[in-house]
C-alpha cells in the first residue's frame, strides 16, 4: 500500500494535479486515495529519500522544485547512465532478439501516447528507458537509474505540456532498430538527441503560468 500511495502521488504530479513546490498534505492525499494516513506518511518519506518530495521546516512536505538548470543537471546524469547502458547492452551476447523486451516497451509507449491520461504516458516512458538500462545486464547501473526514475517522471509530466509526444515514439523505435542492428554510433546519437530535447524546454515559465491560473 505504501508503494501504491507513492505511485499515486507521482501520477498526480504527472497529471498536473500537484505542481513543483506544491505542499503535499498527508490527510488530503489519504482521503483522496481512500486509505489511512499511515501508508501515505510512509510513501512521502520514501519519495523524500528519492528526491521527489522535500521536507522543509514550517512548510511541511512539498513536491520537488523544477528549474531549467536542475532539469539540465538531471538529464546529464541520466544521459551518462543510458549511454553506458547502450554500450553494455550491445556488448551482451546474442542477436537482435535480446532487445525484444525493449521493442515491446516501445510498442507500449506508442499505445500510451494515444491515451488521454498523461500518467500512463509517463509510466510508459519510464518503462522504456528502464528496460534500456535493464538490457545492459548491469544491476548497479539499473539501480542508479531507478533511483532517478521518479524525479524524471515529474519532469516528463511537465514536458508533455510543452511538446508533442508523437515524435518520441518514432525516436524510441529508431533507437531499438539501431540496437538490433548493432549500430552503437547511431544508437548513441539518437539517445543524445532524444534526451537533450529537454534543454530546449522552459519548465520555469510553464510552472509559473500554471500556478497563476485560477483554481478550477
Amino acid at each position: 500500500m505504501v508503494e501504491q500511495a507513492a505511485e499515486a502521488i507521482v501520477a498526480g504530479a504527472a497529471r498536473g494535479i500537484f505542481l513543483p513546490d506544491d505542499r503535499l498534505v498527508e490527510a488530503e492525499i489519504a482521503r483522496d486515495l481512500g486509505i489511512s494516513r499511515v501508508p501515505v506518511r510512509e510513501a512521502l518519506r520514501l519519495l523524500e529519500s528519492q528526491g521527489i518530495v522535500v521536507s522543509t521546516p514550517y512548510k511541511g512536505m512539498r513536491l520537488m522544485q523544477v528549474s531549467n538548470k536542475g532539469v539540465a543537471a538531471l538529464m546529464r546524469v541520466r544521459l551518462a547512465l543510458e549511454t553506458l547502458a547502450v554500450r553494455e547492452a550491445l556488448a551482451q551476447p546474442g542477436g537482435p532478439e535480446r532487445f525484444d523486451r525493449l521493442r515491446r516497451a516501445a510498442d507500449a509507449f506508442a499505445d500510451a501516447t494515444r491515451a488521454s491520461d498523461p500518467a500512463l504516458h509517463v509510466l510508459a516512458e519510464q518503462e522504456f528507458h528502464g528496460e534500456l538500462c535493464r538490457s545492459a545486464g548491469n544491476p548497479p547501473l539499473l539501480a542508479l537509474w531507478q533511483s532517478l526514475a521518479r524525479q524524471l517522471a515529474v519532469v516528463w509530466g511537465l514536458a508533455l505540456q510543452l511538446r508533442d509526444s508523437a515524435p518520441q515514439s518514432d525516436e524510441h523505435y529508431n533507437l531499438v532498430e539501431a540496437l538490433e542492428s548493432g549500430d552503437e554510433t547511431g544508437a548513441l546519437a539518437m539517445l543524445v538527441a532524444h534526451i537533450e530535447q529537454h534543454g530546449e524546454l522552459d519548465f520555469e515559465t510553464l510552472v509559473a503560468e500554471r500556478r497563476s491560473q485560477p483554481a478550477g
